[in-house]
């Protein structure tokens, strides 16, 4: 399997993830969709490294090494968002444990709302993004 298939089928799984966090966020359940959004961002974010052959450690907050990617030929529309994005998973890491955890420490999944709400659309950007830089780099790769 090539860096293209690797990368459309590490896309896939990130776009399952933000679907989970559509329906956890029609039954309200805010935690769930926080951590659904991380998942489907560092999901997202790890595939596009993959396609730009770009090593990552295994753990969530990858965000210092996605910003690596400046250094790659990556659209412009998408090179000037890196460091938002970047920004955006390692905030979203340091919600995932509460929202996966928060029960023990007695944090009601309500604080998890707000940002709930909030992050949807830029998550679903991310992922529109991420989508645009593959289907870029293959009509490259095709002309090539």
């Amino acid at each position: 399997m090539n860096n293209y298939d690797t990368t459309r089928k590490g896309l896939q799984r990130a776009k399952r993830w933000y679907q989970s966090a559509i329906r956890a966020l029609e039954d309200k359940r805010w935690d769930d969709v926080i951590y659904s959004y991380e998942m489907a961002i560092e999901q997202a974010f790890k595939a596009i490294l993959i396609l730009y052959g770009i090593e990552y450690p295994k753990k969530h907050d990858i965000s210092s090494i996605f910003i690596q990617l400046k250094q790659k030929d990556i659209p412009d529309n998408y090179l000037g968002k890196i460091d938002e994005y970047a920004n955006l998973l390692k905030y979203l890491v340091e919600k995932r444990g509460p929202a996966a955890y928060g029960y023990i420490q007695g944090i009601s999944k309500e604080i998890f709302k707000e940002d709930a709400l909030k992050l949807k659309e830029t998550v679903e950007e991310v992922l529109e993004n991420c989508t645009k830089v593959l289907d870029l780099f293959n009509k490259i790769q095709e002309k090539n």
